[in-house]
């Protein structure tokens, strides 16, 4: 699925922590029956959602103003029997996890996503299959191994080395 365009004609919603009927049953996302089998379903915001929610800091509470524009993605970790959808998704800087109740409207489900352990699977981390790079300690001691060979080859560095290794290991007694 595309993420929505970023149009301003996309409908807006003010977030309203006590949306919904309170009494309306509420069912979680059956892993058994989901596409992806996983407890949650993958979605994307279709509409500006705009509202604020409270996080705790080393300075005491922060009321911190969210907005998740259309084509933002998200997580449906289940519904209320009034239609509502219970939301989630990593809203304020991509650190804080906004969780809350919304009308359906404001996100569509996203069939294509990619999902593992709670939440999508990005791009980035999904990296084309290719060969590892040999670790940089063992090229550099492969070098110096050529090196040293090679120097133990040359005649006039082979004596050198020779005499180097007696006289140290002459000052040692």
């Amino acid at each position: 699925m595309q993420p929505a365009s970023r149009s301003p004609e996309a409908p807006h919603y003010r977030y309203d922590p006590n949306f919904g009927d309170r009494r309306a049953a509420y069912t979680s996302v059956d892993a058994q029956t989901s596409p992806a089998h996983r407890p949650e379903l993958a979605a994307t915001f279709v509409a500006y959602v705009e509202g604020e929610t409270i996080i705790s800091t080393i300075n005491g509470n922060h009321t911190v103003a969210w907005r998740a524009e259309p084509g933002t993605p998200c997580m449906i970790l289940g519904q209320w029997s009034d239609g509502t959808v219970h939301v989630k998704w990593p809203a304020i800087a991509g650190h804080y996890m906004v969780d809350g109740r919304f009308p359906a409207w404001v996100v569509a489900k996203d069939p294509g996503a990619r999902l593992a352990g709670g939440g999508r699977v990005l791009l980035a981390n999904d990296p084309p299959p290719g060969r590892r790079p040999i670790p940089e300690r063992l090229v550099a001691l492969g070098v110096l191994l050529v090196l040293l060979v090679v120097l133990l080859l040359v005649p006039p560095t082979r004596d050198l080395l020779g005499t180097l290794a007696a006289d140290i290991l002459h000052l040692g007694r």
